[in-house]
């Protein structure tokens, strides 16, 4: 049985088709046209997409799908299934104005506590107090959650997506009843939370014509990209660490159960068990890569060859990543990057080394400061570099594995989502590099550390007023 995945992201639905051992046959991209305003979408942008992606894969022993896709949005949709207005998508700030007014209610009543995160203005709950439900009969905050709608005509959502509400208890991996009751929202607007593997429900005749598929086929419930990307990596078990090498990126480790504890990270409940995943952004990751090869006027082949030729000697440069500031393990937006230890002799190769060393420096200090002390896994674009991962080992002092396809890691979690409910193979198929630290740099890597620590501490100071 082959698996049709849907990854409804932000920018492009991505539809890939996996073999029952994990291993991908096929994947294609579908863009969307220009946003209506700001922070907007039409959802059916995610369904034109969709029907445009699929139609272009070969679609034959398809006998499942699986979805994955953006969390806390405000997908209003009517009675028929239908938009009923543009999706407010998840960067929308407009919640606010909203949370403001009842922040000492919520605090009073352990908010924090019951979802497992400080309530947020982007959280799908402010959004809708702060614009009204329109003439919807459903809520839905996942796009994948829209896309499991149009498949089967039923309304669902899962624990992951759910968790970006603050509306759901994570304890109870359901609706608070306090928090809806406190934010007078009426809770029949919002949707059953279904486990990852659950099944949806059959795909309808009608999708199933517009998508050349056999109606009738299982639609898993799936959970949001950044539990999918998690479980996609292979990062599924406590203590295991998941990082993404995006522009931006996180650092994301797994836990064994829903301890309640104030913890300084966004949480998601584990869709594959009683767990969290907890997240801690990077904002500044593949970002400083590109920039680094942008000012040194690098093409990324010859950052690559460069690189892989001063990793045979590494110095001392050393580079640290604060462009856009800080959110983890400390937050300071005020802070910015800065090169140091740099010789007269040092090249723009050693300098662009510098820079993918100093990312790993910056996300090897969130992994320390979890204390998720297992193995890591790397994905994202940055993961596909032949140099980075293995510094990443170096610099994490652990096992680092990279997927085959680390760009595909949302996707493959979505897959294994609907794996184990089909009994079919985790995906061994798709695991690609192992990387081991290499001892003889342990000297140097930490000594690097310290530098990194001490020079951060600097910039800190440097970026503070008079």
């Amino acid at each position: 049985m082959n698996v049709l995945v849907l990854d409804c992201g932000s920018s492009a639905l991505k539809a890939t088709i996996f073999a029952a051992d994990g291993a991908v046959i096929a994947s294609v991209d579908a863009g969307y046209p220009t946003e209506p305003a700001l922070h907007r979408r039409d959802p059916l942008d995610w369904w034109r997409a969709t029907v445009d992606a699929v139609g272009e894969l070969p679609r034959e022993g398809i006998g499942a799908i699986s979805l994955t896709g953006m969390m806390e949005n405000l997908i209003a949709v009517d009675a028929a299934g239908e938009p009923a207005g543009e999706a407010v998508l998840y960067s929308d700030p407009v919640g606010a104005t909203a949370l403001e007014p009842v922040a000492a209610k919520l605090e009073a009543a352990g908010a924090t506590a019951i979802l497992g995160n400080a309530p947020e203005p982007l959280m799908t709950a402010f959004k809708l107090m702060a614009l009204g439900a329109g003439g919807a009969t459903r809520l839905l905050p996942g796009s994948k959650d829209f896309l499991a709608l149009r498949l089967t005509g039923v309304a669902a959502t899962d624990a992951s997506c759910a968790s970006t509400t603050g509306l759901m208890d994570i304890g109870t991996r359901d609706w608070s009843d306090t928090l809806v009751d406190l934010l007078g929202i009426d809770r029949g607007l919002l949707p059953p939370v279904l486990p990852a593997e659950a099944v949806v429900g059959p795909l309808a005749d009608a999708a199933a014509d517009a998508l050349g598929l056999v109606a009738g086929i299982p639609v898993f419930n799936g959970c949001g990209d950044g539990a999918a990307t998690t479980i996609g990596s292979g990062a599924e078990r406590p203590d295991e660490v998941s990082v993404y090498l995006g522009t931006s990126g996180w650092v994301a480790g797994v836990t064994a159960d829903a301890d309640r504890a104030p913890r300084p990270y966004y949480r998601l409940a584990h869709p594959l068990h009683a767990g969290l995943i907890e997240i801690a952004p990077i904002l500044s990751a593949g970002a400083a890569a590109h920039w680094a090869r942008h000012t040194l006027g690098l093409t990324l082949p010859e950052s690559e060859r460069l690189a892989a030729e001063v990793d045979a000697a590494p110095g001392s440069a050393l580079f640290l990543p604060y462009q856009s500031g800080a959110r983890s393990p400390f937050v300071d937006l005020k802070v910015r990057a800065g090169f140091v230890q740099v010789a007269a002799s040092d090249s723009s190769a050693t300098l662009y080394y510098a820079a993918l060393e100093g990312v790993a420096f910056a996300i090897a200090a969130n992994v320390r400061a979890m204390g998720a002390a297992g193995p890591v896994y790397l994905v994202g674009g940055g993961a596909r570099s032949t140099v980075w991962p293995q510094v990443f080992a170096d610099v994490l002092g652990r096992t680092v594995t990279v997927p085959k396809d680390p760009v595909l890691a949302a996707s493959l979690g979505a897959y294994r989502v609907a794996a184990r409910a089909l009994g079919l193979g985790a995906g061994e198929a798709a695991v690609g590099r192992v990387l081991q630290p290499r001892p003889e740099r342990a000297e140097r890597i930490a000594a690097q550390a310290r530098a990194f620590e001490r020079a951060t501490e600097m910039l800190r100071e440097l970026a503070r007023p008079d």
